[in-house]
């Protein structure tokens, strides 16, 4: 379920992104060749927090989900391994 409800906030953060405009000039300020605006701004801050939030959130939900017992098993096995001298 929660992983629905982030998606639903993730699809509606495309939406909103979608129907921005972007400035004309929006390449030079990503470059920074000109300082950002808040239109920049607003965008990169829109992509930053789908990629390295709500995406992430969602496939990590998922996962969980989806794993099982075993699998959550040998992960922790795999990992003493590396640990050990």
């Amino acid at each position: 379920m929660a992983a629905f409800e982030i998606q639903r906030a993730a699809d509606f953060l495309e939406e909103v992104y979608a129907g921005l405009p972007e400035p004309p000039d929006i390449e030079d300020r990503q470059e920074g060749h000109k300082p950002y605006d808040r239109a920049t701004d607003v965008l990169a801050t829109i992509e930053c927090v789908l990629e390295d939030d709500l995406r992430s959130a969602v496939e990590a939900l998922r996962r969980s989900s989806r794993v099982t017992d075993a699998e959550l098993a040998e992960e922790w096995r795999a990992e003493q391994g590396r640990n050990r001298p």
